[in-house]
């Protein structure tokens, strides 16, 4: 099991030790449930004629949420049932959907991507079929001839640490307000103020793959692959603000009449909201590849072939895509004729397209509605738990590669690649961007200040660069290790900087 790192600074880990942990049914609702609270309700101040204590009672299983008085008479403020709600965290969906998407497009060895021995048609000796050990990610468009196995095993570790070039660590989620309140001040009917809160997120996924990969005839292969996947997922909500001033004003505008944490306390900020974790282990999606040569020359392969991904893993525990997915691709090798010191240089493209259908991980994950009742008997409604979640479509990847292996002899391969994704430029990809909205300060001096985080920036689409940079070296016969560093160059999206790969292929 992987080990979840603290997510928040010390000082203020050490203060919520007690806390109790939010258990999430799967680890794709783990964010969703470390906004889960059980919020008390009711007055403020007791003392006062206008306050009732039997007005109190809770919400329990709330999601974490801004409320909004739905009366015109301040004294009614304190009544908990006349307050209406809006969720603050809507950034869920764009969240998941990332890692979903993530998780669709993690690269994967190659299979035949090793010693190809084929057998020669004049003296019938099995010779190899090219002067490389092949490339690692890139789709290496030789087949490995009738009859022949390959098989090949992989280990990746994804440690993701931003989204869209926001630190996972620490983020800054925005409720931009701005939604009509019944309350009137001053001026006339007022407007909800903005509110922030952060999250500290740690996700971390593994995948252990093994391929096999079989010639149906000289210029024809099957491969199928399934991995073993680890997810892994931790977060904390902090930091809740409510940006509504001093409930000073002349227009109503400055009013902490208009927003509170929980109905009839008039609470602006919340320091500890929740935390949550959750880890599963299991299999993955099922990856079957046909892969077919349309042209062979001793200098130059071309093939075609199609990547099927079968919905096996379980996309709310983010060990599978929750959908089919295909992707038709062109592979191309081109070998330069071999230098007098035996080095081999060996460019190689790739280009395919692929398509998914609609799964959990591209829609919208929501609270339910929810009643409590409180001591008076009164009915309080609120957003909480269980969540509910639609499908949507996961967009679609036009993705490609390009570079090139330098064979040092028979024996050692070093590779380089430029691996990009345009991602969904027919179904759009769910992604964040950083909004701001105009408030009030909630601690003195109460002036007029900005609040600035993350707001859900719909469908778009967007581009994806990596640099993939490796070592195979043949220990003995056609045994080939395999050594690789997968590095980010953008920030688009969820992005894990570094990933190393650690491989083991055999031909026979």
């Amino acid at each position: 099991m992987l080990k979840i790192k603290a997510l928040v600074p010390m000082a203020f880990l050490i203060a919520c030790v007690n806390a109790p942990a939010q258990n999430a049914p799967n680890v794709s609702q783990v964010l969703m449930w470390s906004t889960v609270t059980n919020t008390n309700v009711g007055p403020q101040f007791s003392q006062s004629s206008l306050f009732s204590a039997n007005t109190s009672g809770n919400l329990p299983g709330a999601l974490f949420t801004v409320y909004t008085g739905n009366v015109s008479a301040t004294a009614d403020l304190n009544q908990p049932k006349n307050y209406g709600f809006a969720n603050v965290s809507p950034l869920n969906s764009a969240i998941s959907s990332s890692i979903g998407l993530a998780l669709s497009l993690i690269p994967v060895a190659s299979p035949t991507s090793a010693v190809i021995l084929k057998t020669d048609p004049a003296t019938g000796a099995e010779l190899p079929a090219s002067s490389t050990l092949g490339p690692v990610f890139t789709e290496r468009a030789e087949t490995i001839g009738k009859g022949k196995f390959f098989i090949g095993v992989s280990h990746q570790d994804f440690h993701f640490t931003s989204i869209d070039g926001q630190n996972l660590n620490g983020l800054s989620i925005l409720y931009k307000g701005g939604d009509k309140s019944a309350f009137q001040n001053g001026a006339g009917q007022t407007t909800t103020q903005p509110a922030t809160f952060n999250l500290g997120l740690d996700v971390r996924l593994s995948q252990d793959l093994a391929f096999l990969t079989y010639g149906l005839s000289n210029r024809v292969d099957l491969s199928v692959g399934l991995p073993l996947v680890h997810s892994a997922v931790a977060a904390t909500a902090y930091n809740g603000v409510i940006y509504s001033g001093a409930g000073l004003g002349a227009n109503g505008n400055n009013c902490w009449c208009q927003n509170t944490f929980s109905p009839g306390t008039f609470r602006l900020q919340e320091p500890f909201i929740g935390q949550s974790s959750l880890s599963k282990s299991g299999f993955g999606d099922l990856l079957v590849r046909v892969k077919g040569a349309v042209l062979e020359r001793e200098k130059a392969v071309v093939s075609v072939g199609t990547d099927l991904r079968f919905a096996t893993g379980d996309a709310n525990n983010y060990l599978g895509t929750g959908t089919t997915s295909v992707k038709p691709f062109v592979a191309v090798s081109l070998y330069a004729k071999p230098l007098s010191n035996g080095l081999v240089f060996s460019p190689h493209f790739n280009v395919g397209w692929q398509f998914s259908g609609s799964s959990v991980l591209g829609g919208q994950i929501q609270g339910s509605p929810q009643t409590a009742t409180m001591q008076n008997g009164d009915k309080v409604t609120y957003l909480g738990v269980p969540l509910t979640i639609t499908k949507g479509k996961l967009p679609d990847v036009l993705a490609w590669a390009a570079g090139a292996e330098l064979a040092l002899g028979r024996r050692n391969t070093v590779v380089a690649d430029i691996l990009g994704n345009q991602i969904g430029w027919i179904n759009g990809a769910q992604t964040v961007t950083m909004g701001s909205a105009g408030g009030f300060s909630a601690t003195a001096p109460f002036a007029a200040t900005t609040a600035t985080g993350l707001v859900d920036a719909g469908r778009t689409s967007f581009g994806q660069y990596s640099g993939s940079f490796g070592y195979k070296v043949r220990v003995a016969g056609a045994l080939v290790v395999t050594f690789n560093a997968l590095v980010r160059f953008d920030n688009n999206g969820l992005t894990a900087r570094v990933v190393p790969l650690y491989g083991l292929s055999y031909s026979f």
